[in-house]
């Protein structure tokens, strides 16, 4: 009895050893404080400390389990078998699902209590209210692979030959494995001024390594970018969030007060807090409140699971501040993390993780003006000339936190990758198709979809494009084109250059010549992109409507120049020669020869808060929250390369796109134009921008034919109001949509002088030019966009006005001419699009 009473013993007991580990967020790698850890059956525990971490003996049962539970998040079990003696483990909590159910609200909560003290103390907590400050600025962006599957990523024939990478796949994570495969760091000295607005950061060291997709690190630009956690409303990838501390933060949270727990002796609270409703754009988490200054120190926040943005499975942001004195509180660390991907949760999906550590900051300094006293712009990021020549060492001793084992692992891998020429022809082959454009050393081909395209007059068209690379020159570019149709036996071509003057290309020269159709483009001295010779235009194309063209063989060069104060000018030259084709009035009802105009142009744009990023065929640019206003003037010049015209011509516009907090976004434009002179055929005056294909244009009346109206005075107004989720969220079944609803007018006032009529014999002949006889025509559309997270249906009604008779004193012309060509027109559309948004 002995002996198997003794053996009962050895079974039951283990060697007592000691567990040591980490408590943190399975998804933001962010350490949990003061969580329960326990062994179930032994009944001893203790809790994670204010970075997370615990120690805890281990027990003296084998068939044990250690638990850990906090609130919000799901318990966690492991069994105490799988740890060593002296075991150091990382234990990850995942989030625990939403509950749903009836919130009372009552005036004496706790948690509401702490709120309003929260928000009656934000003016002297938020740290933008200084008028200035310094510090230096630490920036870590990493890209992650997430949910890969081993399995699949082995039995890939394409894969195969990367099986290397998945000895690079986290260890430590027992969930969902995750590969680093991209990570950028800066350290720069930040200034900053309110009043007046000045920012100016001097970045001293860059360190990249990983995948360099241009689209790719677009599509994730909407995470580098700041976030005060203490104004009513965060914006997150171009979406308006309430924010928990918002001063109306009580008519979209519920709050609910938990422990309060002391760290390095002074007290903090700790406040929880969930949307009362479903739909609307909204954070779940908690934050941990100095009790004397009722200051944030630590909050983390999850967007909804309902919230109105796209390709985002998930998205968590923790913002931490440190006390500069008693009363004072800055910046310490920011970080968010954001799930990327166009499948549904658990596939292959893209983690990004912004980091920002801030050091040595400084408050209403002198050092902080006379810093921001040598900036040209309201917004400067100066980059040293040495930034890149950094050692490693350098960032060993520099970087303000040490890199984990995942991001070490980037360095090697990527420098693997490059060697490997089975991996650059897979990422030529995935830009060529989504770029359209293939490189061959110092030129490049394409786009693709513009080889084939189909129209009335040409029918099948061919084209090929020919252009130069930076690997050519890095501030000369020469593109071109060669193009053929079919039925008309004609070639067309297009050569062009671009010359960026200096190393900062505020200068600029540009020159073209061209000998085509004009293909839709809505202004005929527009480089628009957005023409009808493509390989997809033929199958959108309205019925019943005869294509118009004209041939424009035209030479022009320009000079741009962008000002230091968000100011843009241009001084452009051009001399074109046009060729209109049947139903169009032939151009030889207005000159005896050729038809050929000189003009000499003047173009100002000044956009404040606008930011420009240069790519490698044109720029793009990035808009800011202000006004932008567009000036126009342009003169033909007589008797100057056989120009027989004379006029001058003035246009101004002003738009802007803004933000309305819990009401979506608006974007809205104004313009008017007029033209001086007469005699003018109707291709110089303003031909108002017709659609004639059932993809909605922003920049066009949609049920105008092109060619329907002319005018040489006008004015105008569009306005776009998107709401979002607003009008479903009225409807509990539909708050987890993610579609949103929209309206949009669009109206224009147009006349043209009686010379200007009768010389362009308007509403006569076979094909009937209008003008609007200082009438309106105006559209009004709505429509559903975000079906699908990326189609967008509209529907338009048009209201034309209509005359009786014609308004041009010519006489009745020959009985034995054509008959008037008539063109379908409807009141009403329903018209598509496609964008990615988020």
């Amino acid at each position: 009895m002995v002996f198997v009473f003794s053996s009962m013993i050895q079974e039951s007991y283990a060697q007592k050893g000691h567990i040591t580990g980490i408590v943190a967020n399975e998804f933001t790698k962010e350490p949990i404080r003061f969580a329960s850890v326990y062994f179930k059956k032994a009944g001893y525990g203790t809790t994670s400390d204010s970075v997370g971490k615990f120690s805890l003996a281990k027990s003296s049962y084998k068939a044990d389990t250690l638990v850990i539970k906090y609130v919000g998040y799901e318990a966690y079990y492991k069994p105490a078998s799988l740890f060593s003696d002296t075991a150091w483990i990382y234990c990850y909590l995942k989030d625990a699902a939403p509950t749903e159910g009836v919130i009372v609200k009552s005036k004496f909560s706790k948690g509401l209590r702490w709120w309003r003290a929260i928000v009656a103390h934000k003016p002297k907590n938020n740290p933008y209210r200084f008028e200035n400050y310094s510090y230096e600025l630490y920036n870590k962006l990493e890209l992650d692979l997430n949910n890969i599957n081993k399995v699949k990523f082995m039995h890939s024939k394409m894969m195969q030959p990367f099986s290397f990478l998945l000895n690079n796949i986290d260890s430590v994570s027992e969930t969902k494995p995750f590969l680093p495969v991209f990570l950028t760091e800066s350290l720069s000295d930040y200034y900053y001024s309110n009043k007046p607005y000045r920012v100016r950061e001097e970045i001293k060291a860059v360190e990249t390594n990983g995948i360099k997709n241009e689209s790719l690190l677009q599509f994730m630009g909407g995470i580098s970018q700041k976030i005060n956690i203490y104004e009513d409303y965060v914006k997150l990838f171009d979406k308006a969030f309430i924010s928990p501390i918002s001063s109306i933060g009580d008519k979209y949270y519920h709050y609910k007060g938990a422990d309060t727990q002391y760290i390095n002796h002074e007290q903090f609270f700790h406040l929880f807090f969930n949307p009362l409703q479903e739909g609307t754009n909204t954070f779940t988490g908690d934050c941990w409140v100095h009790s004397k200054t009722w200051a944030i120190e630590k909050i983390n926040i999850t967007a909804s699971s309902s919230a109105s943005i796209n390709f985002v499975n998930r998205l968590t942001v923790v913002q931490e501040f440190a006390p500069l004195n008693d009363s004072t509180w800055m910046f310490f660390k920011d970080k968010l993390i954001a799930d990327l991907s166009p499948f549904p949760k658990e596939k292959l999906s893209f983690i990004g993780r912004k980091t920002a550590t801030y050091k040595n900051i400084l408050i209403n300094t002198p050092s902080i003006q006379t810093a921001l006293a040598k900036n040209k712009k309201s917004e400067e990021a100066i980059v040293s000339p040495t930034a890149k020549e950094n050692t490693r060492a350098f960032w060993q001793q520099n970087r303000h936190e040490n890199l984990n084992g995942n991001e070490v692992k980037v360095y090697q891998m990527i420098d693997t990758l490059k060697q490997m020429p089975l991996f650059k022809t897979y990422t030529t082959r995935l830009k060529f198709l989504v770029d359209g454009y293939k490189q061959f050393g110092m030129i490049e081909i394409g786009p693709w979809y513009k080889w084939i395209s189909y129209d009335q007059l040409e029918h099948r068209r061919f084209r090929f494009d020919l252009g130069t690379t930076p690997l050519f020159n890095q501030h000369l570019r020469l593109y071109g084109y060669l193009a053929y149709g079919v039925r008309d036996k004609r070639f067309k071509e297009k050569l062009g250059f671009n010359y960026k003057v200096n190393k900062h290309e505020t200068w600029s020269i540009a020159g073209a010549y061209t000998n085509d159709l004009d293909n839709g483009r809505i202004r005929f001295n527009d480089n628009d992109e957005a023409t009808i010779d493509n390989f997809f235009s033929r199958f959108i194309r309205r019925k019943g409507i005869t294509q118009k063209f004209i041939n424009i063989e035209s030479y022009k060069v320009s000079v741009n120049k962008d000002w230091e104060n968000n100011l843009s000018t241009k001084l452009s030259f051009s001399r074109s020669n046009y060729k209109t084709y049947a139903p169009l009035p032939s151009s030889k009802l207005f000159a005896n020869g050729d038809l050929v105009n000189s003009e000499l142009g003047l173009h100002l744009r000044y956009a404040p808060g606008e930011r420009k990023i240069s790519g490698k065929r044109k720029d793009f640019t990035i808009k800011g929250k202000l006004p932008v206003l567009e000036l126009n003037y342009a003169m033909a010049l007589p008797h100057v390369f056989q120009c027989g015209y004379t006029y001058q011509k003035y246009t101004a516009m002003f738009s802007q796109n803004s933000n309305i907090p819990r009401w979506g976004t608006v974007s809205y434009a104004a313009y008017g134009g007029k033209i001086n002179g007469s005699h003018i055929p109707f291709m110089l005056l303003e031909v108002h921008p017709g659609n004639e294909i059932y993809y909605y244009s922003k920049q066009s009346f949609n049920l105008m034919n092109r060619f329907e109206y002319v005018s040489d005075k006008y004015y105008g107004f569009n306005i776009e109001h998107n709401f979002d989720k607003k009008l479903f969220n009225l409807f509990p079944f539909m708050r987890k949509t993610s579609m949103r609803q929209f309206w949009n007018v669009k109206t224009v006032w147009g006349n043209m002088s009686m010379d200007n009529r009768a010389f362009n014999r308007l509403e006569f002949g076979s094909y009937r030019l209008k003008t609007l006889r200082g009438k309106n025509y105006t559209e009004v559309g709505t429509g559903i966009d975000n079906i699908f997270k990326c189609f967008r249906v509209d529907l338009v009604w048009r209201f034309a006005p209509h005359f009786s008779g014609p308004s041009t004193p010519i006489p009745t012309p020959d009985p034995s001419a054509p008959k008037a060509i008539t063109n379908k027109v409807m009141n009403f559309g329903v018209f598509g699009s496609f964008r990615l948004q988020f």
